[in-house]
């Protein structure tokens, strides 16, 4: 599972990366530098408004939700939620870790719930056949693995809260958990 998840989230944060990448190469594009350029070259103008230099937010655009939705599951995986644990040594091992339980219920029933609204959205926009603006890609494949990736998130918090509920329910009290990654597999 932690395997997994992190294959997820280098997909996610590739797909970041190129997302910066080319928003930088857009915003160069637009820079005095190559308004610069566009005075000493006449021909460079040419060039870049016909290399098709407009269509570049819709490659990025639809990006952002595969390089957001595919590190979730790594979140998950290796229990990063934010949590606030000041009062951890002061609460008894039991209530502690029922805590724990109701925190992970609510982190499963928040990836569940963004999980179904955007698999509706996704066969919404793929029943309707909606395309980008300029390059008129269609826009629902990045939707679709979007909703994969917070499907797979649920199931993976599914495991996780599973665990959780074992721990809570030990005989005795758990050990602590050294590594976060560790305690999801």
């Amino acid at each position: 599972m932690a395997r997994l998840s992190n294959i997820l989230a280098v997909v996610g944060l590739s797909a970041l990366l190129a997302v910066t990448g080319l928003t930088l190469f857009d915003i160069a594009l637009r820079s005095d530098i190559v308004y610069g350029l566009r005075d000493l070259f006449p021909g460079f103008d040419n060039f870049v408004m016909n290399s098709g230099v407009d269509g570049l937010s819709d490659l990025y655009a639809p990006l952002g939700i595969v390089a957001i939705a595919f590190c979730f599951p790594a979140m998950a995986a290796g229990r990063s939620a934010i949590t606030v644990r000041f009062l951890i040594d002061s609460l008894p091992w039991r209530l502690r870790e029922a805590l724990d339980v109701c925190g992970h219920l609510c982190l499963l029933a928040m990836f569940a719930l963004m999980a179904w609204w955007v698999s509706d959205y996704t066969l919404d926009i793929w029943h309707s056949g909606e395309t980008t603006w300029l390059l008129n890609l269609p826009r629902w494949p990045a939707w679709a693995l979007g909703s994969l990736a917070l499907w797979m998130s649920a199931l993976i918090q599914l495991v996780v809260l599973a665990g959780q509920c074992g721990r809570a329910l030990s005989a005795s009290e758990p050990a602590p958990l050294e590594n976060a990654a560790e305690g999801a597999e």
